[in-house]
């Protein structure tokens, strides 16, 4: 080592002056080094919390809305074609899901006992998507009287899902269950996140791959999402829905009262910034419970500008992609929808946002 017989050759001044630098110097080299030392750490942490969370085994999704999940299939003025399953698999989708007002056709006592005539319907959907190569994601949807008394209904939910559960046994693992649609009002984050590990639980007793989608509080917003806690299972999907700018999205919707305003726009770049903000907090929650994460539902309403609606379809399934979500458009053939059954033809604007590159 040289340097200390350099040091000899010095004034004591000059030496203090030397010492004083040489050990700014090394603390200056030090703080880097303890910097790269937690970069690297951190980099390393967030991967693997990527390798220990499976990939989503949906990807490309669309929702068979409107029929099932009416009172009786037909009666909001679409009924599911098995053609419309061909369309759907020849565009490049690798998902239906298919929403089911399980409540409306089930006993009010005793087992809640599901009608046969809704469980042949949906064997035979289901058995077609499947025959298809199509994966299916089978939810239950309007269970509204759920939400406005949870104490009276919970039971009879998990009497459809054991029903449900043990018709489906030898069904393959790319039939997928939804716990359920939307939770709101009375069914809190709490409440729901209790809901969900009882369901799971009972279905795990005979199908322990089966993936399962929870339910999220708060309408399966961001804001539920972010409240709720996701049981320690690995074939749990987390699923959130988004709709914002609900006055966007919502336009003209007659179903919505007092009902959104026609005319307005979406592209601003405060527009863009707050999607992506969103996304992003999504993403740092799915990363937080390792589970893939779904976003179950987003579309706009037929009403609204076709410029500024195919661009917001577009901007949420690009960021779902980028992000690492599978992701399921809200619709196909009635209100939100991507397919005109009148024309018998894609609605080409929307089909390429969510299709195209």
């Amino acid at each position: 080592m040289w340097w200390p017989l350099l040091i000899d050759r010095l004034s004591a001044s000059c030496q203090m002056h030397f010492m004083g630098n040489l050990q700014h110097r090394i603390k200056r080299y030090a703080v880097a080094l303890a910097w790269v030392m937690a970069a690297s750490t951190t980099l390393t942490a967030c991967s693997e919390t990527s390798s220990l969370r499976q990939p989503s085994p949906v990807q490309r999704c669309i929702n068979m809305s409107g029929a099932l999940e009416a009172p009786n299939e037909g009666e909001w003025g679409y009924t599911i074609r098995l053609e419309d399953i061909d369309r759907i698999k020849a565009a490049g989708f690798d998902t239906i899901r298919l929403p089911v007002n399980w409540s409306g056709h089930a006993g009010t006592w005793g087992r809640y006992r599901i009608e046969d005539h809704l469980l042949e319907r949906t064997d035979e959907i289901i058995d077609y998507a499947l025959s298809k190569d199509l994966k299916v994601i089978l939810d239950v949807h309007h269970y509204y009287d759920l939400n406005m008394d949870p104490a009276r209904h919970e039971r009879r939910l998990e009497s459809i899902w054991k029903q449900l559960s043990a018709h489906y046994e030898t069904y393959p693992d790319t039939l997928i269950f939804e716990v359920l649609n939307e939770p709101h009002t009375n069914m809190t984050a709490k409440r729901t996140d209790d809901l969900n590990r009882r369901i799971v639980r009972q279905i795990r007793q005979s199908q322990p791959h089966r993936w399962i989608i929870l339910a999220t509080p708060d309408w399966g917003s961001l804001t539920g999402l972010l409240q709720s806690a996701p049981p320690a299972d690995s074939r749990i999907i987390l699923s959130w829905h988004y709709y914002d700018p609900f006055s966007f999205t919502h336009q003209g919707a007659e179903f919505f009262k007092p009902t959104p305003p026609v005319g307005a726009h979406w592209g601003t770049k405060a527009d863009m910034d707050q999607v992506k903000a969103d996304f992003a907090r999504a993403a740092a929650f799915r990363d937080l419970h390792s589970h893939p994460l779904l976003l179950g539902e987003f579309g706009v309403y037929d009403a609204a500008p076709m410029e500024d609606r195919a661009r917001w379809t577009r901007t949420m399934r690009e960021l779902a992609e980028s992000n690492e979500f599978g992701w399921c458009h809200w619709g196909f053939a009635s209100n939100f929808r991507s397919y005109d059954p009148d024309k018998e033809a894609w609605i080409e604007p929307v089909r390429a946002a969510l299709l195209d590159d």
